[in-house]
């Protein structure tokens, strides 16, 4: 629709109200369906606000925003399968509200796509759904119990680390004694792997640093900050140190942490997602305009292509629930 041609995606829009646009007020065109789902995402608009923009009414845009995401399901799943293939993922999750109950958005991540995922669980039983049970690559990750109930093959993240041993070194002498170590440790492998080591020097910094962790384990205090930062340490020493053995792999999460950031708006924006659908509807069009503007690509003509090309599938089938591997 030429009316929207060469908008720039900012609110308000100079555009004249619904009513106004001759022919389109009972069927929306394909040009200004597409425009009416990527605000949300990409320009962060409520749905409250598209009506005040005088562009369509809430319900169709909702109906329309529904309709794009059974149309890219298809597209959904394929980002999944190349994920799964992936050497490395990054995986984080955080907090959503869905009918005003808590539930958890993931991201997984890689170089060239990256998938959210809306459950009510964080449990492992997430990562293994969509990398599936048999996932052999590396899953970069914080702290939390899913991921090694889920896979041994893990990057703990040493941002996480090493703020939280900055925070114990303000109260606590032996806090600041570990911290100071652990920072020296992380800024002198990052310097040691712009060398670019042999497989054997790998393997052999990998031994020398790990004994220094584990001496950093080693204390008497029983409670408290400190052994909690021990006890830290100690949970994850077979995963601190898979980036020095892994060119590949990096040693922190920031790229998942990243990643989340526009969810984090969104639920501000939105506060909760209202059922099933619309967790479906919220996980796959993040998911695809996030791995088209990560690739390079244009969210809105990709978007456009997709509402042209793509089948759409029933609404019985637009439940927030990954297709298992064949």
């Amino acid at each position: 629709m030429s009316l929207l041609r060469n908008w720039d995606g900012r609110f308000p829009p100079r555009l004249p109200r619904w009513g106004a646009v001759r022919g389109e007020r009972h069927r929306t065109g394909s040009t200004l369906s597409v425009r009416s789902s990527t605000p949300i995402p990409e320009g962060r608009w409520p749905l409250r606000a598209i009506p005040q923009a005088g562009i369509i009414r809430r319900v169709r845009v909702a109906r329309d925003r529904a309709r794009r995401a059974r149309a890219s399901r298809c597209e959904y799943e394929q980002i999944r399968q190349q994920i799964k293939q992936a050497a490395v993922v990054h995986v984080d999750e955080t907090v959503i509200k869905r009918d005003g109950e808590q539930a958890w958005i993931w991201t997984f991540r890689t170089d060239n796509h990256m998938l959210y995922a809306v459950r009510e669980t964080r449990g492992s039983d997430v990562p293994a759904e969509v990398l599936g049970e048999d996932f052999s690559g590396t899953v970069v990750c914080d702290g939390w119990t899913a991921y090694p109930a889920f896979s041994n093959n893990l990057q703990r993240c040493w941002a996480h680390l090493l703020r939280e041993a900055e925070d114990v070194a303000k109260d606590y002498e032996e806090g600041t004694r570990i911290y100071r170590k652990l920072k020296q440790m992380y800024v002198g492998l990052q310097s040691w792997l712009e060398t670019d080591p042999s497989p054997r020097e790998r393997a052999e910094m990998h031994r020398t640093t790990r004994s220094g962790l584990q001496s950093l384990t080693e204390g008497s205090e029983a409670d408290g900050l400190v052994a909690t930062l021990r006890g830290k340490i100690a949970g994850g020493l077979n995963h601190w140190l898979t980036f020095v053995g892994e060119p590949a792999v990096s040693p922190t999460n920031n790229a998942a942490e990243k990643a989340l950031r526009e969810p984090v708006v969104h639920r501000k924006i939105i506060g909760t997602l209202r059922n099933d659908r619309g967790m479906f509807v919220h996980e796959t069009l993040l998911s695809l305009l996030a791995t088209w503007s990560q690739q390079g690509r244009n969210p809105y003509d990709e978007l456009r292509r997709v509402a042209r090309d793509n089948e759409i599938i029933s609404r019985d089938q637009a439940v927030p629930v990954v297709e298992t591997a064949g």
